[in-house]
């Protein structure tokens, strides 16, 4: 029988566990108060452990902060879910599937949400490198899209960066509504719906006229 190799790192599971209770812990603190706002000893209260036992897993609160966002940036990216769509030159699962993912992603989590929101309204140093690697990356792709669909001749000829901002925009906006201003009943309607009436708003402002049937689009 095989044996494990001396050199393979040895994790404790319950500590693993216990790492993992207070991130989730901290991202409900966080995403209610901010970073300003929270103090070590809240995290702890919200976590069920001391402030020393807090420092065993975390150094400081700008570590326990910094883990969370690390987290965030290195979920999946959207971009690689939709390049399939993108080469096929389906307009619309291309900005469907965006919509559709980004509600999913932050209505699954909209603490995250929040802090996010903190952490650029606070200045804090880590709202630049989520901006960079997760935003700017999708609003990027979507530029992209946009500005080949124009040389095409099936987008009007419009600047790509407005147009991409202008589909994020409406997406943000709605999550913005229901998750930060608790305005869930203003639009009760289902993701998939909204998604799909946004795409078609947008859809009917960039093409071209009588070209909805061209170059694949969806």
């Amino acid at each position: 029988m095989a044996t494990p190799s001396p050199s393979a790192p040895k994790r404790n599971p319950r500590g693993v566990a216990r790492r993992e209770q207070i991130l989730q812990e901290a991202i409900h603190c966080f995403g209610a108060r901010g970073f300003s706002g929270t103090t070590t000893r809240q995290l702890a209260e919200r976590a069920g452990i001391t402030e020393a036992a807090l420092y065993r897993y975390f150094p400081s609160k700008e570590a326990l902060y910094a883990a969370i966002i690390d987290r965030k940036m290195a979920d999946p990216e959207l971009v690689a879910e939709l390049a399939p769509a993108a080469r096929r030159r389906d307009d619309r699962a291309v900005f469907e599937g965006l919509a559709r993912a980004i509600f999913r992603r932050v209505e699954g989590d909209p603490d995250f949400l929040r802090i996010l929101l903190f952490t650029a309204l606070e200045g804090h140093e880590l709202s630049q490198p989520f901006f960079a690697s997760r935003v700017r990356r999708l609003r990027e792709f979507l530029a992209d899209y946009i500005a080949q669909r124009v040389a095409e001749g099936a987008f009007r000829p419009l600047d790509p960066r407005l147009a991409a901002r202008a589909l994020l925009g409406m997406v943000f906006d709605h999550l913005n509504v229901r998750l930060v201003f608790r305005q869930q009943d203003a639009y009760p309607q289902a993701a998939e719906q909204v998604a799909a009436i946004f795409v078609s708003i947008f859809l009917e402002g960039v093409r071209q006229p009588r070209q909805e049937g061209a170059h694949g689009g969806g």
